[in-house]
């Protein structure tokens, strides 16, 4: 008896057995790839494939995994680091997921879409990396990432200054090496953070919103150009801490320091290809600055404006204007001056046809209280001991509908001041006006270029009585230091006579014929160096010119007594001129240009 199998046990048919040998192998090829895929991104194989051909760009990571082709790429400890010629930047982000295209590493493209990071920190400084060349025929990596969305920006380090605390980013990056780079963040948020110079905590920023677009194209001779890659909007509000962080920076022998001065700043700043755009602007305030330089010390609380307008045709297309207010001053000795308010104001105008902007800048200084110029008798007193007088301290003033005659310049101008040089009594009035676009400031001194001092109405009861004398005096190079302080200038002076110059020379009412046309000589032309320090007053290269008359030579003054050599010319008669104390001075007429050359010129203290 035979017996046939039931139809529902027949061995299945070969196209069946054919589909479940192709689905097992195409499972087991996924699972092949995947591990291999997976060790790969693991093993450094990737990262060092894509190191090689990336140039100066790389993209590394400590950990990852992706379920290839319907899962998201896992990343930990990621980081992308770009180097050229000029700077050096890298991010790292501590976690990130991303959807990735794996077909695009195949034609050097990383496409990176939906990048969702946590924990990230942003580092650029300059680089002092050579250039290399390229190879001309290789093609570049492209790098594209896309919706990237970073929680808690830790930090941003731009080398000196670094902002530290927690932000939020939005935006894409797309990176063709050494073609173009190409940034644009929606949104920058943060909800807290600090920002440091040099490890020095200067702000805390209370709230920042910001867009930002960066397209930088690449020059071969200089790396990515940024001089008109930047655009966006930051809206800040911001607390500025107190300024003593500067005394780090200036250390501690500088001869001037800062304290104080803590304040509120809110900013709103509209840039497009690194040009300011109209509705920007900026509010400042803050407590008292103390400042202290050398012996005197200042205190104001300050104010910041400034704002970028529509532009109008004739108008200023922007300005600011910074002031302090009130202003104190106080001395070594407690001799005090108050300004209501120092201002400078600078207006900003385009150029046309030009990019940048053309700043007009302006000074403005309220008339001060007088303060009594004995407060200068410890430095002047070895020179011209102040015995009464008064000066004040402001800037010009403009004319009705019109513009001051220098926007830059700061006046101090004194009643009638009383002193003495040795036994002599002398009265006079001055007048000082300082350039302040030639003011400068190294930490040391003070440089004044371009200063002018007016004398008027001096008056001196010596040997030879001065009446009613003046002169100007410009200063084309001159310096201050404060500590000790030393007052150093070259001069060149226009004098209405002599009647100074014979005061200096002679030792008794009685002149010797030699000097007597002296003080007939009017108009003269005076110019040397100088130099005043609590010891006195020296001249160098001291040279006078008038008709028919001449004078070359060097002297000291302390306290009225003179010590120098001179020698004068009048006429065809030459003269040489000792300078003793005491006013025992000798006339030297034989031979006066040997025994001049003869005698030797002391340096500057």
């Amino acid at each position: 008896m035979t017996v046939s199998p039931s139809p529902d046990v027949q061995a299945p048919a070969p196209h069946a057995r054919r589909w479940r040998r192709v689905a097992l192998w195409t499972g087991v090829a996924v699972a092949v790839l995947e591990v291999a895929l997976n060790v790969a991104l693991n093993t450094g194989v990737t990262q060092a494939i894509m190191g090689r051909a990336t140039d100066r760009t790389q993209l590394t990571w400590q950990r990852a995994w992706w379920l290839y082709p319907v899962g998201r790429l896992h990343l930990k400890g990621f980081t992308l680091t770009q180097q050229d010629s000029n700077v050096w930047w890298k991010v790292e982000v501590d976690a990130l997921e991303a959807g990735m295209s794996l077909t695009g590493l195949l034609r050097k493209r990383v496409d990176v879409d939906g990048i969702n990071g946590h924990g990230a920190s942003f580092h650029l400084e300059p680089s002092g990396a050579p250039e290399e060349p390229s190879d001309p025929d290789s093609k570049p990596w492209v790098i594209h990432l896309k919706d990237v969305t970073l929680h808690d920006v830790r930090e941003l380090d731009f080398s000196r200054v670094r902002f530290a605390g927690a932000l939020d980013v939005t935006g894409t990056l797309n990176l063709q090496s050494r073609e173009r780079l190409q940034v644009d963040l929606p949104s920058v948020r943060v909800t807290e953070g600090f920002v440091e110079v040099d490890g020095k905590r200067v702000a805390r920023l209370e709230s920042l919103d910001s867009r930002a677009r960066l397209d930088a194209p690449f020059r071969a001779d200089k790396g990515y150009d940024l001089s008109q890659a930047l655009g966006g909007q930051v809206k800040t509000r911001i607390d500025v801490l107190p300024l003593d962080w500067i005394n780090d920076l200036l250390g501690a022998s500088a001869p001037v320091s800062l304290r104080g001065g803590a304040g509120r700043m809110d900013l709103d700043v509209r840039m497009e290809r690194n040009t300011l755009e109209p509705g920007s602007q900026l509010r400042a305030s803050g407590e008292a600055l103390d400042l202290r330089a050398g012996p005197m010390r200042a205190r104001a609380p300050w104010s910041l404006q400034a704002s970028m307008d529509p532009e109008q045709e004739g108008q200023p297309s922007g300005q600011l204007r910074l002031a302090f207010a009130p202003v104190h001053l106080s001395g070594p000795k407690g001799h005090d001056l108050d300004v209501p308010e120092v201002a400078l104001t600078v207006q900003a105008r385009r150029r046309e046809g030009q990019p940048g902007l053309e700043l007009e800048p302006a000074l403005h200084v309220a008339k001060s209280k007088p303060l009594d110029l004995r407060v200068l008798n410890p430095w002047l007193g070895q020179t011209l001991e102040i015995d009464s007088g008064h000066v004040t301290v402001r800037s010009e003033e403009p004319s009705k509908g019109g513009k001051a005659r220098n926007a830059l310049e700061l006046r101090m101008d004194t009643d009638l001041i009383s002193g003495r040089m040795g036994p002599n009594r002398v009265l006079l009035r001055a007048e000082v006006e300082v350039d302040a676009r030639h003011l400068s400031w190294d930490m040391t001194e003070l440089g004044l270029s371009g200063t002018t001092l007016r004398l008027r109405d001096v008056s001196s009861n010596g040997n030879v009585p001065i009446r009613a004398w003046s002169g100007n005096f410009t200063l084309p190079r001159a310096s201050l230091s404060l500590s000790p302080t030393v007052l150093k200038a070259r001069f060149a002076s226009q004098l209405t006579d002599t009647q100074p110059i014979v005061a200096l020379i002679t030792s008794s009412k009685k002149l010797p014929g030699f000097l007597t046309s002296l003080l007939n000589i009017p108009k003269v032309e005076v110019t040397g160096q100088v130099q005043i320090d609590e010891r006195g007053l020296q001249l160098r290269e001291l040279k006078a010119k008038g008709e028919g008359f001449s004078l070359e030579g060097h002297l000291d003054l302390v306290q009225g007594n003179i010590t120098g050599a001179l020698l004068a010319s009048l006429g065809a008669v030459k003269g040489g001129i000792e300078l003793r104390p005491g006013g025992k001075h000798d006339l030297h007429l034989l031979k006066a240009r040997e025994w001049f050359k003869s005698q030797p010129v002391p340096p500057f203290r």
